[in-house]
């Protein structure tokens, strides 16, 4: 038994080196190994090259970390912020390290590095066949760069007197969220034409996140006593407003399946998209410490993903909860777990 562990291990080994060193010559659709599941981004430890990325399969078995680092015998970057994905490529957001690291979505192997007009990056989304990163360093400049997405090429950028977080598509056009850190509450549209449309004032509450879901924009926000759910339609315009009484600062707001997740605080809601009322918490996690204990949160197939990472320092823990709040697994990630995206 161990004998065969050991050598399915360095057969393994093998074939992500050789996919490292000779991807011209390597045959990746019959690699045996496909990043098909689960994607975790790990922020890493502040100004140290230590941001990674994590993968755990769709039947969430077990955990692979620093799968980048493994195909690719390089390190990623520092603070590993996010993943968009399109076609078959994955962009990579590297904030501290000023790039966005290109790779085969599903192999992981390295295609491109983008550094053009890249300067402290947040957020990436695809439309219209360009795609749109927000860029924001306090006090000094909050930018949209735009990029052609058959090339990679930078084709202009949008300046903004206000912050750039979250960047998110639905229909033609792109949707800016100028709120960070609990703080603003409006949202600028970008048209197809590359120009700034409109600017979107959420009526209640400041927000804390903007996603998008099944052609609509949806952004979670609060003010401190209720929180509320808006829906935008890919014309710029509020259709709908839920508001949840009572539940104050929720946050880390994901939709899947028509469900409604988020958080407030260590109580976890879980309620229907097209529903009205205010949800009870479908579970508790206990002790809640801050924003370290519930970081990021996401439902992905039917399963409630959450980080708590601890101090910073140390590498972060994933567990993976059904809806009704059963814990199923428990796994050791990177540092600073921020994100997880289905792939």
């Amino acid at each position: 038994m161990k004998i065969n562990k050991l050598l399915t291990g360095l057969f393994a080994s093998v074939l992500l080196t050789f996919a490292a060193c000779n991807d011209d010559d390597f045959d990746f659709n019959n690699q045996e190994t496909s990043y098909s599941g689960i994607l975790v981004t790990n922020e890493g430890n502040f100004t140290t090259p230590s941001g990674s990325v994590s993968f755990i399969p769709s039947d969430i078995s077990t955990i692979e970390n620093d799968i980048y680092r493994k195909v690719n015998n390089e390190v990623l970057g520092d603070v590993v912020n996010n993943i968009a994905f399109s076609g078959d490529l994955a962009y990579i957001v590297a904030n501290n390290s000023s790039k966005i690291q290109v790779v085969n979505r599903f192999r992981f192997n390295k295609t491109a590095t983008i550094t053009d007009n890249i300067n402290q990056p947040r957020f990436i989304t695809f439309a219209n066949n360009y795609f749109y990163v927000t860029n924001s360093k306090y006090g000094e400049f909050n930018y949209v760069s735009i990029y052609n997405a058959s090339n990679n090429s930078f084709v202009k950028k949008i300046d903004f007197t206000d912050t750039v977080e979250r960047i998110v598509s639905a229909g033609s056009k792109v949707f800016v969220q100028n709120a960070s850190f609990g703080f603003g509450n409006t949202i600028t549209v970008i048209n197809n034409a590359n120009e700034v449309e409109k600017t979107i004032s959420i009526p209640h509450g400041q927000i804390t996140k903007t996603i998008s879901y099944d052609n609509s924009v949806y952004t979670l926000a609060n003010d401190y006593a209720d929180t509320y759910l808006y829906q935008i339609n890919p014309a710029g315009n509020i259709i709908k407003e839920t508001k949840y009484t009572g539940i104050a600062n929720g946050e880390n707001l994901s939709i899947d399946n028509n469900k409604v997740v988020f958080n407030s605080k260590g109580n976890v809601y879980v309620t229907d998209l097209s529903g009205t009322t205010t949800p009870s918490a479908a579970f508790t996690i206990a002790p809640f410490e801050d924003y370290k204990t519930i970081y990021a949160l996401e439902v992905l197939n039917g399963k409630i993903f959450i980080s708590n990472v601890k101090d910073y320092v140390e590498d972060s823990q994933i567990s993976v909860y059904s809806l009704t709040g059963n814990l199923e697994k428990t796994f050791t990630a990177g540092k600073i777990a921020g994100g997880f995206y289905k792939n």
